[in-house]
């Protein structure tokens, strides 16, 4: 009986060991063993984004905000390695890269955009895995990629068109947007847009820091448009459609991105 307590307990400790992202070993793992994407899903994130990558998992009803639902839609691939490895504040979501390599990052990251964003099989990188499909599988005679050009400056390259204009024609004025931003938004989301608003200590999860990397490669016109107009599930960002019109809207909007978006966290200071 004295036993069978002791494995239970193992079995729990390994279960939140696994949901909590707690290192089974301290060292990085081995770059030379052979990859497997689909299994490296399977182990590390179907427990939170499911089988099927849609988020519906055992575990979706105890994080908040919920995991991501892959089939939404895609993700820069260099946003979702960054994400893999460091983790994302805020949410659940641990960094791995204590218990993945480089190598094995790219792979899983390939396996879940191809497999559950667009059907596509996506190659790694043209160090030594050029060819791995998104389904675990190896090309043959694949040619392998070349190296990607240097991202230009100030915003990252990203597949998100960073020109596209606001929804419905129309045309945001920063200044009458920073003056809303200040006097309402910047109390969770700070004056310089990097999330470190007085009331940001307070909020779980916590607001959105635009000037990071990531809100730098997705956050374009349309993208800010629709995240003031509808809110975001799961945190305590309102949909500021209920209240502000069109215009108005497109008027923050158009400050974010120009203030916080374009500028990038060197730049960017609210005036």
């Amino acid at each position: 009986m004295r036993n069978s307590k002791v494995f239970s307990l193992f079995s729990v400790l390994g279960a939140l060991g696994i949901l909590l992202g707690s290192p089974i070993r301290s060292e990085a793992a081995d770059s030379s063993r052979s990859i497997n994407p689909a299994l490296l899903y399977h182990n590390y994130c179907s427990v939170c984004h499911g089988d099927r990558g849609d988020g519906n998992s055992r575990a979706k009803n105890s994080l908040i905000p919920p995991p991501r639902d892959f089939t939404a839609g895609p993700l820069p691939v260099e946003y979702m390695r960054k994400i893999v490895a460091d983790g994302k504040p805020g949410t659940a979501m641990v960094g791995w890269k204590t218990q993945l390599n480089e190598k094995e990052i790219a792979a899983v990251v390939d396996y879940v955009a191809g497999t559950f964003m667009s059907g596509k099989a996506f190659s790694v990188d043209p160090d030594g895995l050029s060819g791995i499909s998104a389904h675990g599988g190896r090309e043959k005679d694949a040619p392998a990629p070349k190296p990607a050009a240097p991202a230009p400056k100030p915003a990252p390259t990203s597949g998100v068109d960073m020109a596209a204009p606001m929804p419905a024609g129309l045309t945001g004025d920063p200044v009458k947007g920073g003056k809303f931003f200040m006097g309402n938004c910047a109390t969770c989301h700070g004056e310089k847009g990097d999330g470190n608003g007085p009331r940001a200590y307070f909020i779980n999860p916590v607001p959105r820091d635009f000037t990071l990397e990531g809100s730098r490669m997705v956050y374009n016109r349309p993208a800010l448009f629709k995240a003031i107009s509808k809110g975001s599930l799961g945190s305590e960002m309102p949909a500021w459609d209920k209240v502000l019109t069109p215009q108005q809207i497109a008027d923050v909007a158009e400050f974010v991105f120009q203030q916080f978006i374009q500028h990038g966290p060197e730049t960017a200071s609210a005036k």
